[in-house]
């Protein structure tokens, strides 16, 4: 039986997938600092509406309050709950909070140097520059994020500062513009140099090929086998390629009660298992925390892939009797595969990757087949 296709598009490369957790890291690692400043604007700006009885830095001060409070939920959640969405959710909920303060940032000195009370003005210069100076040191890492914020901060107060009738205030606006400007720049300067040391960080790690706790491959090793398999046209007609996604249900909750030693003596009971259960020409390899990957070549038929992801579940969900504990755990696995040639590694893994989802939204424990159709690559 050959299996169908899959139709995915052949995407761009994306440069920063080997690195783009450390990345999110990097950014969530501020968050104490953007949580803080959120709160001193709130502290100052209600000073200065009670000094000028201002209503409208009354309103800043509660939504500053507002949004230093949401940054720092999100930053909780992404401590706690961060292995259940993706990179791309938790970068874009810091961003969803990143750019509401630079609005209110923004929203600030066009009001003060608009309408507002001439005390705050001061305040209001010293903050912008701050907030500014925050930003290429906290969020280079996401260059696009960085300098969207300092434009929104930025822009309104220059804006405003040009059209005041004193000649002071329009050497202002010129100073922030040039300001900005530099900011930009060292952004730039600073995302590449993060980039290029991450990046070769990661090359080192790959040239080790297997990963240190379990011994099993590591996932560079796992995207050079795909390529093999495919670019190598190892994968004769008639048979496919399978990848099993597979997450250890239950584990950061055995992690937390019993200990990281116990639930990293988990981990390589898991790599043993699965080393004993696999055919011989399969290859197994932790990808990353508790998951793991299977690639399962020279398939004659899908059935074949189901019955070793069904093993591979009732292996992993016995007890593990590691340090004088026993443990339960489990496993959901998502499967696909495929016998396009043309087919890309990655674009396999993430099939894999949806159908783990589904069989973890259905519920745990169990496995599920891509359903996606392949479509034969002209």
């Amino acid at each position: 039986m050959i299996l169908p296709h899959f139709s995915i598009g052949r995407p761009a490369v994306d440069k920063e997938a080997p690195i783009r957790a450390e990345l999110i890291d990097l950014l969530y690692a501020s968050t104490f600092n953007v949580v803080f400043i959120g709160f001193a604007a709130a502290f100052f700006c209600s000073l200065i509406a009670r000094k000028a009885d201002d209503d409208v830095f009354a309103a800043f001060a509660v939504i500053a309050l507002l949004i230093a409070a949401l940054r720092f939920v999100i930053d909780r959640a992404y401590k706690y709950f961060r292995e259940r969405h993706t990179t791309r959710f938790w970068e874009a909920a810091h961003s969803a909070g990143s750019l509401l303060f630079s609005i209110l940032v923004g929203a600030i000195g066009t009001y003060t140097f608009w309408r507002g009370p001439e005390e705050a003005q001061l305040f209001s210069a010293v903050f912008l520059v701050s907030y500014c100076t925050g930003i290429v040191t906290r969020l280079a890492v996401r260059p696009i994020l960085a300098i969207a914020c300092i434009k929104i901060a930025t822009l309104p107060y220059i804006v405003v500062l040009l059209f005041h009738a004193l000649f002071l205030y329009k050497m202002l606006a010129l100073f922030l513009l040039m300001m900005s400007l530099a900011s930009l720049q060292l952004i730039r300067t600073s995302y590449r140099l993060t980039f290029d040391v991450l990046i070769t960080r990661a090359e080192l790690a790959a040239l080790a090929g297997s990963d240190p706790l379990t011994g099993l491959a590591n996932r560079f090793t796992v995207d050079q086998q795909l390529q093999r398999l495919f670019l190598g046209q190892q994968v004769r007609p008639g048979q496919a390629v399978a990848v099993h996604f597979i997450d250890l249900d239950h584990f950061k909750a055995a992690n937390d009660t019993f200990g990281h030693a116990v639930g990293d003596a988990i981990l390589v009971e898991v790599a043993r298992r699965l080393n004993d259960m696999l055919p011989a020409d399969a290859i197994a390899a932790r990808r990353g925390g508790d998951e793991f990957l299977v690639i399962q070549p020279h398939l004659e038929a899908s059935l074949d892939a189901v019955r070793l992801a069904k093993r591979i579940t009732a292996s992993l969900s016995q007890p593990y009797a590691v340090m004088g504990q026993e443990v339960t755990i489990g496993a959901s696995v998502g499967v696909a595969a495929t016998d396009n040639t043309q087919e890309t590694p990655q674009r396999l893994i993430v099939a894999a990757d949806h159908a783990l989802y589904e069989a973890k939204r259905k519920g745990r424990g169990l496995v599920e087949f891509s359903e996606v159709a392949i479509q034969q690559v002209a």
